[in-house]
């Protein structure tokens, strides 16, 4: 990533943190674009620079956990094997999704979701799951037919689906508890 591209990344979330505080007081429908521009001390012309339409703001959301990630997780996964670097993985993600709140992941569970950052890159969380996948065949510890690259997307959609019914469901279970679960019976399906 070049410095410019960085720096309008770095932005990027500083703009997207400033919505967090007023979704506790509206709905994101409600919000408009000048109040975004309000909250984060930027011109409409200036949000338009980093986003394409206030949606955009939304898949904005999906930087915050790879950012965890990066800093939190990734320095983790270096277990030889490669099922306990996905527990990790799938741990940390349900973890990172429950503790920042059933609002927050509503707004998530609405959104298209993506593999792509806002800068047409693949987001980061895609890149080192399909790298985790890709040693666990290369030492033949998952030994389904499937590409790494499609098992590590089967892989993340079990996580948001799993991500969604916590949240459809109001958060009435600990998605990190039924998470473990779900994340044993996935390793097993990947070794068959």
């Amino acid at each position: 990533m070049t410095k410019i591209q960085e720096k309008q990344t770095n932005r990027r979330r500083e703009i997207i943190d400033t919505i967090i505080p007023l979704l506790e007081e509206k709905n994101f429908d409600e919000i408009s674009v000048e109040d975004i521009c309000s909250a984060a001390n930027i011109s409409i012309g200036s949000f338009y620079h980093y986003f394409n339409k206030k949606s955009d703001i939304l898949a904005g959301l999906f930087t915050r956990i790879d950012s965890f990630m990066e800093k939190e997780v990734f320095p983790l996964l270096n277990k030889h094997d490669e099922t306990e670097n996905l527990r990790i993985f799938a741990q940390s993600w349900l973890g990172y999704i429950e503790e920042t709140g059933l609002e927050h992941s509503k707004l998530i569970a609405t959104i298209d979701t993506t593999d792509m950052t806002l800068s047409g890159e693949k987001r980061s969380s895609a890149v080192v799951l399909e790298k985790i996948m890709h040693r666990g065949q290369s030492k033949g510890i998952f030994t389904v037919e499937q590409t790494a690259e499609e098992l590590a997307e089967l892989f993340m959609i079990a996580l948001r689906g799993l991500s969604k019914d916590w949240t459809s469901r109001n958060a009435s279970y600990s998605l990190t508890d039924r998470g473990a679960v779900y994340i044993e019976f996935m390793l097993k399906a990947l070794c068959i």
